[in-house]
């Protein structure tokens, strides 16, 4: 029985630690970034849901269409389409986990112990900007390099402004870019994808889409 209480306690010193190491790096971000009030006012512009997504969006958008031939047309729309699949996978992915992290610390007990933490926000959870945005990016990757880190660089700007501002740790960035490259990486290349996204792309060109 003792040696039960005993593993109990170890994986409680466990979490405690791990969810420590997540507020303290963000602690400091978050009180440096707060006393800069321009920094402030452009880690807000940068940090919403509008600039950089929109940003993204048009670029997927001219990706699309991009091509001196038809071939090399299909070919992007063909990356585009697997990007956007990965950034699905990621997103649910990220959010299946944060799920989990919120119902292992809604107990009463975990509440009273993180709620007196300096700058805790509220429990881990994967930044959906870095998954969907990093999936985007290894994908893209694959096809031009150019066009991957054009998207890499973006979502890092946006995920580090979302720390900053104090709506993400860095490790919940972290583990959004490893779910979105991750995912990214095999379904770029998997062939059991090429029937379904060539049979969207017919269908998008009878509709004068691609």
């Amino acid at each position: 029985m003792s040696g039960v209480s005993c593993s109990y306690r170890q994986r409680y010193v466990i979490k405690i630690n791990i969810i420590f190491s997540y507020v303290t790096i963000f602690c400091y971000l978050y009180i440096h970034f707060q006393g800069l009030p321009q920094v402030k006012w452009w880690l807000g512009f940068l940090a919403g849901g509008y600039v950089v997504p929109t940003a993204l969006a048009l670029a997927a958008l001219v990706r699309w269409f991009e091509g001196p031939t038809a071939t090399d047309r299909v070919a992007n729309q063909q990356a585009v389409l697997r990007g956007i699949v990965a950034a699905l996978v990621a997103w649910g992915l990220a959010a299946l986990i944060g799920l989990a992290w919120r119902l292992g610390l809604s107990d009463p007990g975990w509440e009273q112990v993180l709620s007196v933490w300096p700058c805790w926000q509220g429990p881990p959870f994967p930044s959906p900007a870095a998954a969907v945005g990093f999936a985007l990016g290894a994908t893209l990757w694959r096809r031009d390099w150019r066009w991957g880190l054009g998207y890499c660089l973006a979502t890092g700007l946006w995920a580090v402004a979302q720390v900053c501002r104090g709506l993400y740790y860095p490790m919940d960035v972290v583990v959004g870019t490893v779910l979105g490259a991750g995912l990214a990486w095999p379904l770029a290349s998997a062939d059991w994808l090429d029937r379904p996204l060539g049979a969207f792309i017919r269908l998008a060109r009878r509709w004068m889409l691609a």
